[in-house]
């Protein structure tokens, strides 16, 4: 079983000049909310695993807070020193997530980010010296970034990293991104744009056995504060998946005539991702594939994944 996570933020930008996308950092924890933190998120018989999420590393009293035990932290890549990496190897942190949003030093330059994406290949291959498991942070729709370039950014992660977390970019309130949104200088993806994205680097990512662990952020609820434009949805990844799903059933029809009748035997887990929003799925392959009837029956011990299609035809009997 995996640990349960206990978030600790800590921001992105601590000092000014703050980058182009982050709201101004929030006010360090307390050692005694990071030590409730850890304690609140304990489960039975199962320790939890405090995430330091900010710009710069955790400092040796939060450490000392986390009570020895592991330790996850994002970090911008700038503010983490191959000295600084030796010594949170040492105090239990086993998981280093570079906040790299991308590979490319254009792109990085015009969002007021101070490091290159020669910097990060250097910091992740460093990280992975030291033992650690390393994690990448990408963001697809920057600023002067396409669905091409975002692709190729996990193409180039396949090489660094253990796990990914995909975070389609959001304007946020008070971040100085928003002056370019309010002037028509940037425009933020649709959410369709995000799905069709982040499905096409998460087919990228997990052929090149890199994990995916998260798709999306919720501004109150991670922590990032308001959201005023872009992708912010409650459920992106299940988005991003229902449609994998879709091309998945496609896959498995395409081969047979109009007039039958098809069973979708999943997962019970995946029923939802199966039939779509409002059982969207469901009416779209009558529709494609002139299917007179669509059942979907959920096996309570396959595993989530499974997918077994069954079509039968009138005079099959």
């Amino acid at each position: 079983m995996r640990p349960r996570v206990a978030p600790v933020p800590l921001g992105c930008c601590p000092e000014e000049p703050r980058c182009h996308l982050c709201n101004p950092a929030p006010q360090a924890p307390s050692l005694e909310l990071i030590r409730a933190l850890a304690e609140h998120y304990d489960a039975e018989g199962l320790r939890s695993r405090p995430y330091f999420v900010g710009g710069p590393p955790p400092n040796e009293e939060q450490m000392k807070a986390c009570g020895g035990r592991d330790v996850t932290i994002r970090v911008r890549p700038d503010l983490l020193t191959k000295a600084r990496a030796t010594t949170l190897a040492a105090r239990g942190v086993v998981r280093v997530e570079l906040d790299a949003l991308t590979f490319s030093d254009r792109v990085l330059r015009e969002c007021g980010r101070p490091y290159s994406g020669d910097y990060v290949r250097s910091m992740a291959r460093g990280l992975r010296a030291l033992g650690l498991e390393v994690g990448l942070v990408l963001s697809p729709g920057l600023p002067s970034t396409d669905h091409a370039s975002s692709v190729e950014d996990a193409r180039e992660a396949i090489e660094f990293a253990d796990v990914v977390r995909l975070h389609p970019l959001l304007v946020l309130s008070d971040a100085l991104l928003r002056e370019a949104h309010m002037d028509g200088r940037y425009e933020p993806m649709t959410l369709g744009e995000a799905i069709t994205t982040c499905r096409a680097m998460m087919d990228v990512l997990e052929d090149g056995g890199v994990e995916v662990i998260r798709v999306g952020l919720q501004g109150a609820h991670d922590g990032v504060g308001r959201v005023v434009a872009g992708p912010a949805h409650g459920a992106l990844r299940e988005l991003v998946e229902s449609r994998r799903m879709l091309d998945a059933l496609r896959a498995h029809l395409q081969p047979h005539a109009p007039g039958a009748a098809a069973t979708l035997r999943c997962a019970r887990c995946d029923e939802g991702r199966v039939r779509g929003l409002f059982n969207q799925h469901i009416r779209t392959l009558r529709s494609e594939f002139g299917l007179t009837r669509v059942d979907v029956v959920g096996e309570p011990s396959w595993p989530r994944g499974a997918l077994e299609v069954e079509v039968l035809y009138a005079n099959d009997g």
